[in-house]
């Protein structure tokens, strides 16, 4: 079949008919021809991660992966075709009752997988339903939880069981109700008329200077518009989020593989793409730095500026240091003495969603369309790159298709507003996958020496730590990392005598920033294999020696802080929680070879911003003239839950369904500004601006109503879209006559601010009697929480098998319950997936991963049972008693992990992820009688 001819099949019994041009998937035809977007594209067309699967002829099939010429006169299903009459599939009811999506971004693909093994299968097990979901990559919960979904739609199709659904259940879950039909749009969904599409060309030099770049025969390509460079920016030509060090694009050095530096603007991608390749660029390279720890070292090449502070060092771009007590008198007093080092590998986030923005003209000015979190910042890079004020920019927030942190930092913002501030014409900048993995931040790799003190009867009184973070070529996040490293190095545990240095540190590698857990599971990981291998050296229970050091009323942080009713006391509540379920969980059944591990770690992490920052977020409710009601925030969600957290929130203190009440987040336009999502922080600040202004609202109608018709306060009442007098059920107006009413404000608006908080001082000197410590209070809130693990592992082939993960968190009130489990499980899914298969190497500073398929993710059928336990102790300054715990989840378990390990086979593993070459090595080691780790005081 050739260009000239045209290629006729089905979609959802509808007859099409499309050019068959060369090179044009289905997905695109999908997509781009019949704006079928519920579709998705993540991947670059390996047909490995599932976002795109359709039905061909009765097999799901990754549409990624089929030319047109492929499917004349096939029949084929997308999910736009399932629901018939305005009744969903129940496949589509499932997936909402059951909670499984969050972001929603991968659940088309799922629930199309599902569809055609239900089609095949009409009663299949869940580990058949597992299986069908294999190569449908899910970075949250929605792995975890779609089986059952499937195998309970396979009973209602049945006839076997009934759904509880009907016409209010679809306003109640409007938004979930959006993500299985796959009517919600992300930002590529979107399409503007005479939209451009653009490009980047990046170095391929992990460090160089650039000679030349010549873009001339680039220009002269077919459909290209323009080729944007470093000499276009009318702005600033450095942008970041903490620190702007990171060029818009280079122009006379790069530092990592990756950066940017030009942007091809076309009518096309594919022109576009095209003509990245006629850009020449001349570089001279330049020594690399690969390891920080080198980077640290004297006559290491320099990759920044020296600074004030680092006067000698330009690759230190923070030293973090914590002083508690006498460092030297606590080693004294300690029995046993035990030291470690451990390292913890990049972890890429993997979100599903591509990024991607798209710049408008507008004004003097533009708006940028696309998923974030943090729409502020987007505004002020993009501004500041542009050259014109603040208010001259929206950031008009997407629905995002999945973050963990990794949607802090710019990445096709600045280069999608610049281009259409400059062309004046709509233009779409979206990454590849290969690009995304290729230049978008990851978790900081860190090198961790710990040194440990302990008494006889089990008391932990000195700490020393040295932490080292690569950081990467640019600064990110990468001090509010390092930070959170250190202020956490010691676990929820009280530690008398402390110091702790950590470093985030310059290299060439790929820029760590922002990532779930926020430079916590690091230190986490070394701290609690020591906790592990002090208990067994002093002959006690890992359980009960952690209660005996836990956090608890009164107790100080390794930082000073102290623990009271203010931020929260949770932490021996999580260790019991998950000591009781360990004792009543069925041990697996025994294959040749494998030995049975249970192991226990414990973590905990702030809540909000804390350190002095203030931290703020707006909020903005009003009646509308049809009776509903608009909650506007700054806030967004991405897919955490918070939007329901919201709407729970709103409808308990407004006394109205939700379904009532409509929420609007994330325009920096139209909305009150709220902050970055980040530091679960979004349910705890966010929540309480929306506890006050329902309550502003609720109050000035109860104040009009009462003077119009003298009605006590207390027997006011929503009813059906009525005002209702309670003991009367008097009608005494509807919702739309009131918001309408003369004299009646129809609007409330706060800003709600969070308590203070202090910043750390960084002592140069211990300080013996610590009297400034107790007034420190670093954080108005934290989270704790503990897991537990079940696994074997096989002595011959050193393969670990999980099966059931226990994680007990503490979360103040349960607003959303079913988000809050969800992200447990989502968390200890990937913190599984750090503990033992993900990996995104380097070497020589280039990156070794250019797929999702090769990242050693773990796909649904391998899969633990993860139980969560929701500790509720209300917070008396959190919302209704919440507060966040989005971050912590993951954490405990790549410990949990290690120490069950050597609970099955008596050995350690210090560097993540523990592979099955790792354990024979280590099985090796202790073969050939290699002195562990462990000694006592008098032989340091």
């Amino acid at each position: 079949m050739n260009s000239n001819q045209f290629v006729s099949f089905k979609v959802n019994g509808n007859e099409v008919t499309l050019p068959a041009l060369p090179k044009r998937t289905l997905l695109h035809a999908l997509r781009e021809e019949l704006n079928l977007t519920g579709s998705k594209q993540a991947c670059d067309n390996e047909g490995f991660c599932g976002a795109c699967t359709v039905i061909v002829d009765g097999s799901a099939r990754p549409s990624c992966r089929i030319s047109l010429e492929q499917i004349a006169g096939c029949e084929i299903e997308t999910i736009e075709g399932l629901a018939h009459n305005g009744e969903l599939h129940p496949l589509q009811k499932t997936f909402v009752l059951e909670h499984v999506s969050q972001c929603g971004y991968a659940t088309p693909g799922q629930i199309m997988s599902a569809k055609a093994l239900l089609d095949r299968n009409p009663n299949p097990t869940r580990e058949e339903a597992s299986e069908a979901l294999r190569y449908n990559i899910s970075r949250c919960s929605a792995g975890y939880r779609a089986p059952e979904a499937i195998t309970k739609a396979a009973a209602v199709l049945r006839g076997d069981i009934t759904l509880d659904w009907d016409k209010s259940t679809d306003a109640h879950e409007r938004n979930a109700v959006s993500k299985v039909t796959g009517a919600i749009k992300y930002t590529d969904d979107l399409a503007f008329p005479g939209m451009l599409f653009g490009r980047v060309k990046r170095s391929d030099f992990p460090h160089a200077v650039i000679e030349k770049i010549d873009k001339k025969t680039a220009q002269q390509m077919p459909g290209v518009i323009a080729v944007i460079t470093a000499e276009d920016v009318p702005g600033q030509k450095l942008y970041g989020l903490l620190k702007p060090d990171q060029p818009v694009f280079c122009d006379t050095l790069v530092l990592t593989v990756g950066d940017a530096l030009a942007l091809v603007v076309a009518d096309s991608f594919e022109h576009a793409e095209a003509a990245l390749e006629k850009i020449s660029v001349t570089y001279k390279p330049l020594p690399v730095v690969s390891d920080p720890r080198q980077s640290l070292l004297p006559g290491s090449h320099q990759l920044h500026p020296a600074t004030e502070e680092f006067k000698a060092n330009g690759n230190v771009n923070r030293h973090v240091k914590i002083r508690k007590g006498d460092i030297e008198e606590g080693f004294k007093l300690s029995d046993f003495i035990i030291e470690g080092d451990y390292t913890t590998p990049f972890q890429e986030h993997a979100y599903e969603e591509l990024e991607c923005s798209i710049g408008l003209p507008e004004g003097e000015g533009v708006v940028v369309y696309c998923g974030s979190q943090g729409p502020v910042f987007d505004r002020a890079q993009i501004a500041a790159a542009i050259g014109i004020p603040e208010n001259l920019v929206r950031v008009a927030h997407m629905p995002v298709g999945g973050g963990f942190g990794g949607k802090e930092d710019v990445s096709t913002q600045i280069q999608a507003g610049l281009a259409a501030y400059l062309l004046k014409r709509p233009v779409k900048v979206r990454f590849s996958r290969a690009e995304s993995l290729s230049t978008h931040h990851k978790r900081h790799a860190e090198f961790m020496h710990y040194k440990t003190g302990v008494t006889k009867d089990g008391r932990v009184i000195a700490l020393e730590a040295h932490i080292v973070g690569d950081t990467g070529a640019y600064a990110s996040t990468g001090e509010a990392v390092l930070f959170r490293s250190a202020t956490f190095a010691g676990g929820p545990y009280e530690i008398p005598h402390v110091k702790v240095d950590a470093f985030a540190v310059y290299t060439n590698n790929i820029t760590c920033g922002a990532f779930r857990g926020f430079g916590s599971p690091q230190p986490c990981f070394a701290a609690e294999i020591q906790m592990e291998k002090l208990a067994h050296k002093i002959g006690m229970d890992p359980i009960e020696f952690r209660l005996k050091n836990a956090l608890t009323m009164g107790s100080s942080t390794i930082t000073g802080s102290i623990i009271n009713e203010e931020v929260g006391d949770g932490i021996r509540q999580c260790i019991e929680a998950v000591r009781d379920a360990l004792k009543k969980s069925l041990s697996p059944i025994l294959k040749s070879g494998e030995k049975l591990g249970i192991g226990i770690a414990a973590s905990y992490k702030n809540v909000g911003l804390g350190s002095g920052i203030p931290d703020n977020v707006g909020a903005k409710l009003s009646l509308q003239e049809n009776g509903t009601f608009l909650l506007r925030l700054g806030a967004t969600d991405l897919g955490q839950g918070s939007t329901e957290t919201f709407l729970n929130i709103a409808s308990e203190i407004l006394c109205v369904p939700r379904s009532n009440i409509y929420l609007h987040m994330g325009d920096t336009r139209d909305d009150p500004q709220a902050g970055m999502t980040t530091a679960s922080r979004i349910t705890f600040v966010a929540g309480n601006a929306v506890v006050i202004v329902s309550k502003m609202l609720l109050e000035q109608i109860q104040a009009y109503v009462h003077n119009q018709w003298q009605v006590p306060l207390d027997l006011i009442a929503f009813h059906d879209g009525y005002v209702i007098r309670k003991d009367t059920q008097d009608t005494l107006i509807t919702l739309s006559q009131l918001a309408q009413a003369k004299g009646f404000n129809s609007v409330a608006q706060t800003v709600y601010e969070a308590p203070k908080t202090q910043p750390m001082p960084e002592w140069a000197s211990p300080v013996p009697n610590n009297t400034d410590l107790a007034s420190n209070n670093l954080h108005f809130a934290y989270s704790f929480g503990a897991q537990g693990v079940v696994l074997t592992v096989n002595e011959l082939t050193g393969v670990i098998k999980t099966h059931r993960v226990i994680a007990a968190l503490d979360c103040g009130r349960a607003l959303n319950r079913p988000g809050a489990e969800g992200q447990i499980e989502g968390g200890v899914i990937q913190g599984l997936g750090f503990a033992l298969s993900e990996h995104f190497t380097m070497k020589n500073c280039r990156p070794e991963v250019t797929s999702l398929s090769n990242l050693g993710l773990l796909l649904t059928p391998d899969l633990p049972v993860v139980e969560a336990i929701l500790i509720e102790q209300p917070h008396p300054t959190g919302p209704l008693g919440a507060k966040g715990m989005g971050e912590l989840p993951l954490s405990a378990t790549g410990p949990a992990v290690a120490n069950a390990l050597y609970d099955a086979i008596g050995v350690w593993v210090h560097d993540l992820p523990i592979t099955p070459e790792k354990v024979l090595a280590a099985l090796h080691a202790k073969k050939m009688g290699t002195p562990e780790n462990l000694s006592n005081r008098k032989g340091i």
